[in-house]
């Protein structure tokens, strides 16, 4: 397991959903876990599936 920090919000969020992909944990069990709501990871794993680690990027809001 690597013990080096993220280098980014995307490498963050796939850190906490791949065990989920690899059938590791439940999304459930992971939500007790996760500092992050089971929505958030729910969301996450949406945007994977989609569209790859690029889905996972966070998105910049303009008003």
């Amino acid at each position: 397991m690597s013990k080096t920090m993220p280098q980014s919000t995307q490498e963050e969020k796939y850190r906490w959903i791949k065990p989920i992909l690899d059938r590791e944990i439940t999304i459930n069990n992971m939500s007790k876990v996760c500092p992050f709501s089971e929505r958030s990871i729910k969301c996450w794993l949406a945007n994977f599936r989609k569209y790859g680690i690029e889905g996972l990027k966070n998105l910049t809001l303009l008003f």
